[in-house]
């Protein structure tokens, strides 16, 4: 199908027949736009000096990314002038919004025509009898994010940006239409009450507004075409309908003998035509629409899998949050479109849309693609015990449902994630305030499941919950038909094997418990590499080991009825501060949408076509220490992920061997020499990858061949790349004569249940945090054995004094410590080859905690010398966070 099949001209189905002139168009263009709330009348706005917008937008794109804590959460005003053909007097306007978060209210003329609350679903206002025809009119929108209690998400490891951040538009139809004011819903629905590999019956109901004064007898007719526009079910059904009022239709009877099935494979995709005509000669048509229609069955077997049209199929996917690089959330349907196609070629099967409805566009292109799909409301982190609350849940829900429930893709509906996470955290309450809380939790959990399957009977129930036992104590998992996990071990918990001991516990103790894992991964930053990659190092290697894992785990669960990788793409997080701040770094792909190596890994596991993919495509500038002294060459591991049998790897043309792919990777240990290296992996069939990598090999001896410039990440074993500067610092080391290293002191490490060095909050100053967030602490000394020479040594710092709010820990589960000030004062002097150059740095004092400070000092080393920076305290521990030396001549 193509992207525009919902803007069909069916000439040939519709000769000798009147159509209804219908107008559905974005108003997205030329907006004024204020941030702040006003103190004049709506009516009497000036906005001359306002900035001109676009939509999408949002408010939020710059300030939830900067260094300055939090993000505005407040009011914002939108104003668009319309000129109003005269010709539309007599017919009936309205205007759509697709998603304005989170509360809006809307003017027209300076009249208010209504409110809306929840910011990701859509709403819809009747412009009709407000408007002045042939004339100017003005549209004033009042958009509020801010935080209130009774409207969720309320806290989340998202950011919540404020503004009309989808699109806008206007709908112009005749007087009998269908009911767009049906919680701005298509105002028809399609069914599929029964399919199978013979048969197919589909049925049509929905409301149609008369807005006359008048009764008015229609027929209605409902075609179903499939996707040669060749009609193969037809029925229709008479009304009278009375005048200014609804009523209600249905077109049974649709069946479709031998029907091309709807899957991931082949998303095949039929459409119906519903049309409402005057029951009259003329035949004249008041309204018509054109929905996909996607004949498939599926069900959550007794066993935990999951069935699609009779077979076997596992849930295999990722999560995905809405925002991209630069754009925040405002984004238009290009991006949404081309996100879902991106997603379906790493070889995936299904969707979590986290963690809310998504734009239309979003719920079409699944369609299209035959992406299966679980769709949740914000009910995030925590509630609020409260009858308002609960109606804003029920009304979301409401809204969410009738709004996508027409597209095929979707098979389960949500409303739940990690509610008991604030909980968890809420130490202070009393044990009767927390059964309290769970009782309401309960409580609205029935109550959204009541509503769920009332709304959507055909489609299964779910929510998300972290790993606790609270969900199943408090019986949350026995409300959904289907119970998501969010599992992080290995990276915020225990270790990466324990997945299979949870989830085989969570089997054998509740059977009939059907799962998804509805989240896994672990942050990665594709500027980090590791030869011995840790829990939460973030580096790219780490993030191979991890999934690598758990894909062997999950996939041989026939329990499992699939998984979602925590997220297909890094996502804002305002308040996170992990190697890149505001941003969680989890995702398969970057925030721009440019890919991690690990995507080979996905592709390699369930693409059928060849892959190769040498995993070192954000790692093309390497550095590493020569064998021996004069061998020139250093020995590194080269990763690649194939679904071939065998692969042959060949360094700048010549073979260095072949070997058998296991558990679709393997390693090469690779002779590397100074300058360019081409890779070229190949296998049998003649498909293969190639990558240049530009090696550094550093000398063995430093004493004898010296080097122009060196850089080292102090403190820790993991390498960073600044593509800034195009700098790589390696890893540290203790010092050993004729090399380099550091002296006394040891890496910082923050305890954790697991041991990790460094700090994971935000350095001001520096778009390279996990330069300065790992440090040696302690250290008196640092030593290059260099050759004679003028040299320029950086020194990098940071202090790590830290003032960080409960409220933002609860979304790193590591339980780990946080860092604080020391009894007394870091101050420490620094020397470099007995010259002092730093007199009482006092980095708290002078520059403030966690800011980066650079000193660059340029030093002669005499013959023999070497390079030699010492440190000597005079209160507290001195520190260093990186250091770099180069030759000047």
């Amino acid at each position: 199908m193509k992207r525009t099949f919902n803007i069909l001209v069916l000439v040939s189905f519709l000769t000798n027949v009147l159509l209804a002139q219908t107008i559905n168009t974005t108003i997205n263009s030329v907006w004024r736009f204020q941030k702040g709330d006003i103190n004049s009348a709506v009516g009497d706005l000036n906005t001359e000096e306002w900035e001109i917008v676009n939509l999408p937008h949002t408010w939020n794109v710059q300030d939830s990314f900067d260094e300055t804590p939090g993000y505005y959460r407040g009011i914002g005003w939108y104003v668009k002038q319309l000129m109003v053909p005269e010709e539309w007097e007599g017919k009936t306007v309205f205007i759509k919004f697709e998603g304005a978060n989170q509360t809006v209210e809307f003017f027209l003329n300076g009249k208010s025509l209504g409110h809306h609350i929840g910011g990701y679903t859509a709403f819809i206002f009747e412009l009709t009898d407000g408007l002045n025809y042939g004339e100017v009119n003005y549209l004033a929108v009042k958009v509020d994010n801010s935080h209130d209690e009774n409207i969720p998400p309320l806290r989340a490891d998202y950011t919540f940006y404020g503004g009309i951040y989808r699109n806008v538009k206007l709908i112009v139809t005749e007087p009998v239409h269908f009911d767009l004011l049906n919680n701005a819903s298509d105002g028809v629905f399609v069914n599929t009450p029964k399919v199978n590999d013979q048969n197919a019956l589909v049925s049509v109901q929905g409301s149609i507004a008369n807005n006359t004064s008048e009764n008015k007898k229609v027929i209605v007719e409902t075609s179903i075409l499939d996707q040669e526009n060749n009609v193969v079910a037809k029925n229709t059904s008479k009304l009278l309908l009375s005048p200014n009022s609804k009523n209600d239709f249905s077109i049974e009877g649709l069946q479709i003998r031998s029907p091309k099935l709807w899957s991931p494979d082949s998303p095949y995709l039929y459409k119906t035509v519903t049309k409402i005509s005057e029951d009259a000669d003329s035949g004249n048509i008041y309204d018509m629409i054109v929905l996909p229609v996607g004949l498939r069955w599926f069900e959550f077997d007794e066993e935990g899998g999951f069935m699609l049209n009779g077979k076997p199929l596992k849930l295999i996917g990722s999560n995905r949050h809405q925002d991209f690089k630069g754009l925040g959330n405002a984004l238009t349907d290009d991006y949404h479109y081309n996100d879902y196609h991106q997603i379906k070629e790493l070889g995936f099967n299904f969707v979590r849309l986290a963690h809310y409805p998504q734009a239309p566009e979003v719920y079409r292109t699944c369609d299209e693609l035959g992406l299966l799909v679980w769709s949740e409301i914000p009910v995030v982190s925590s509630m609020t015990d409260s009858e308002e609350f609960a109606r804003n849940c029920m009304n979301m829900q409401r809204e969410h449902i009738r709004q996508t429930r027409n597209h095929p893709s979707i098979i389960l509906y949500g409303y739940m994630n990690e509610i008991f996470l604030g909980f968890q955290y809420s130490r202070n309450s009393t044990e009767a305030e927390r059964q309290q809380m769970a009782d309401a939790t309960v409580n609205l959990a029935k109550r959204l499941e009541a509503l769920t399957k009332s709304e959507a009977p055909e489609r299964y129930t779910v929510m998300a919950n972290h790993r606790h036992q609270t969900y199943n104590e408090y019986g949350l998992t026995e409300i959904p038909d289907v119970v998501g996990w969010n599992l992080y071990f290995g990276w915020y918990y225990d270790g990466i094997e324990d997945l299979t001991k949870f989830l085989e516990e969570q089997h054998t103790k509740y059977p009939g418990q059907r799962m998804i894992v509805s989240e896994y991964g672990p942050g990665t930053d594709v500027r980090i590499h590791s030869r011995t990659p840790s829990v939460q190092d973030f580096s790219e290697d780490y993030q191979f080991v991890l999934h690598a894992s758990y894909l062997k785990q999950m996939m041989s669960m026939p329990y499992l009825a699939g998984f979602a990788a925590w997220n297909f793409a890094d996502f804002g997080s305002s308040g996170r501060s992990d190697a890149i701040p505001n941003i969680n770094q989890k995702g398969l792909v970057n925030f721009d949408r440019s890919e991690k190596d690990v995507c080979g890994l996905y592709r390699a596991y369930f693409l059928d076509e060849p892959v190769i993919h040498i995993a070192s495509r954000n790692f093309t500038i390497r550095s590493g220490i020569e064998q021996s002294e004069g061998a020139g060459i250093c020995m590194d591991n080269v990763k690649i992920f194939s679904n071939q049998d065998k692969i042959e790897l060949r360094l700048n043309g010549e073979s260095i061997g072949q070997k058998e792919v296991k558990d679709h990777e393997v390693n090469f240990e690779v002779p590397f020499r100074n300058g360019e290296n081409v890779l070229t992996a190949l296998a049998g069939n003649g498909h293969l990858d190639e990558i240049t990598i530009d090696y550094t090999v550093l000398p063995f001896d430093l004493t004898t061949n010296g080097i122009k410039d060196l850089a080292i990440n102090v403190g820790t074993d993991v390498s960073f790349y600044d593509p800034g500067t195009q700098t790589l610092w390696i890893p540290d080391r203790e010092y050993s004569p004729k090399s380099w290293g550091y002296i006394g002191g040891a890496p910082y490490t923050v305890q954790r249940r697991q041991l990790t060095t460094g700090i994971t909050q935000d350095i001001k100053g520096t778009d390279c945090n996990p330069l300065f967030q790992t440090f040696v602490e302690g250290i008196t000394g640092y030593r290059f054995d260099v050759p004679k020479g003028l040299y320029t040594v950086t020194l990098n710092f940071t202090e790590y004094i830290l003032h960080r709010s409960q409220e933002n820990l609860i979304y790193n589960l590591s339980n780990r410590d946080t860092p604080g000030s020391e009894a007394e004062p870091r101050v420490f002097d620094v020397d470099i080859n007995g010259k002092n150059v730093i007199k009482n740095l006092n980095l708290e004092e002078d520059y403030g905690s966690l800011r980066a400070v650079t000193f660059d000092i340029d030093i002669l080393a005499e013959e023999g010398e070497g390079i030699q920076v010492d440190f000597h305290s005079e209160s507290g521990k001195a520190l260093l966070s990186g250091i770099r030396i180069r030759k000047l001549n």
